[in-house]
């Protein structure tokens, strides 16, 4: 999935004429971030199963995103990252 989010932001950044190389640099990673938040969101839509409220979806992406800072965050204590 790396690779085709490299190819997908090198091809967008083709399309944006700017000649400075840490421009592009930051630039890479933004679309990077929109396209990994993008992607999902679309993915997770098309698989829901029927009968899903809007609130239980809200709830598992919280629940989501607070799993993701405490591993990150149980990581850095550890010097792992």
């Amino acid at each position: 999935m790396g690779h085709f989010l490299n190819i997908i932001a090198k091809y967008l950044n083709g399309l944006r004429k700017s000649p400075d190389s840490e421009d592009k640099k930051s630039s890479t990673v933004v679309i990077q971030v929109v396209l990994l938040g993008v992607f999902p969101i679309f993915y997770s839509l098309t698989l829901m199963p029927p009968g899903v409220s809007v609130i239980q979806v809200i709830s598992a992406g919280i629940a989501f995103i607070l799993i993701v800072l405490f591993a990150l965050r149980v990581m850095k204590y550890f010097n792992l990252m």
